[in-house]
């Protein structure tokens, strides 16, 4: 009996070790699953986790920068198991551990809602182990959801979208799910923000000639002074945009909405024109395919980012075979996904 429950050890080992050998030399799952690190605007240097099958969102904003979406959904659609994320993260932070630079948050965000992962609050404990503080950029659209909500607490950050507080500007900015209810989806945010922990934060993207006037704003201060929250943030598009005429609003314009921002909007902050850049391993390709799953990189930063002649050759080899292309977005050069490769 005991040399049947060793060899039974045995074999399981062997498994284990075989699954988590395969799991750590798919460079897909390393860099399109957990990607970067990239320097946040709001929470320092940070790796960012792609927990939702790609091109799948509860939303279909106008201005998501991830223009290969082809589902909106708002059924739970998860990337991979704890584990697989586990050894993903594992392999990621191992190949780190050379640059000096610290990680100051893991970031659940990418180009679809991370709420649609119901093993959220698993994935987020088992990354626990790591030490770093876990944040969650979220649209908001599920947050109505007790099961939702309640995996959003398991976070130490929980960033929140709200471009509006009309329902009409919330249909034509976001294209939401046709079984979503605005109403709904604002009180939660309130209920959520009375029970939240953590440090809880909202995001707002400012579209020219869309929600950038006097009315949007006044309404959005009546809503977001009532919250429990670290800051308001406002945006604007800086990456070429799902539909071309969401764009931010003109330089005189944003002049007069910071003002009125200010003056309205007790804990707002506006964050216009950051520098785009990113750092990565050795692995050049996998890890700018990483990237570019979930938005476009600036030409100018990718060069910046070639270490070597490897590297420029493997950039040329990927635009001329149709990997990645080049494109111009308000007078700036940008790569992105070649959606037919």
């Amino acid at each position: 009996m005991s040399y049947l429950r060793n060899l039974l050890k045995e074999k399981i080992k062997n498994i284990c070790n075989k699954l988590e050998k395969n799991i750590l030399s798919n460079k897909s799952l390393k860099c399109k699953v957990v990607f970067g690190p990239i320097n946040s605007r709001r929470l320092g240097y940070v790796l960012g986790i792609n927990n939702i099958k790609p091109n799948i969102c509860s939303y279909n904003c106008i201005y998501c920068p991830s223009t290969n979406k082809t589902c909106c959904s708002i059924c739970t659609n998860t990337c991979l198991s704890p584990y697989e994320l586990h050894l993903s993260m594992k392999n990621k932070l191992n190949e780190l551990d050379k640059l000096s630079d610290k990680i100051n948050y893991l970031v659940f965000t990418g180009s679809g809602e991370p709420a649609l992962d119901t093993g959220l609050s698993k994935e987020i404990m088992i990354l626990r182990e790591f030490g770093y503080k876990i944040a969650v950029f979220t649209n908001a659209s599920l947050i109505w959801n007790k099961q939702i909500s309640e995996n959003l607490l398991f976070a130490d950050y929980v960033s929140i979208k709200i471009d509006t507080i009309n329902p009409d500007t919330w249909l034509k900015i976001n294209r939401p799910h046709i079984r979503l209810n605005y109403d709904l989806i604002l009180d939660g945010i309130k209920q959520f923000s009375k029970i939240f922990k953590g440090k809880l934060s909202t995001e707002t993207m400012l579209i020219k000639n869309v929600n950038d006037n006097d009315k949007e704003i006044d309404e959005l201060a009546n809503y977001l002074n009532k919250l429990d929250i670290e800051a308001a943030y406002f945006t604007t598009p800086i990456f070429p945009p799902e539909k071309s005429y969401a764009v931010s609003p003109d330089l005189d314009k944003l002049e007069y909405l910071k003002t009125l921002i200010k003056e309205k909007i007790s804990k707002s902050v506006l964050l216009c024109c950051p520098d785009d850049e990113f750092t990565a391993t050795d692995d050049f390709e996998n890890e700018l395919l990483g990237m570019l799953s979930i938005h476009p990189v600036g030409s100018e930063v990718v060069k910046q980012f070639t270490k070597n002649e490897k590297d420029i050759s493997k950039l040329k080899e990927m635009v001329e075979g149709n990997i990645i292309r080049e494109i111009v977005f308000e007078g700036k050069n940008y790569y992105i996904e070649n959606i037919a490769s």
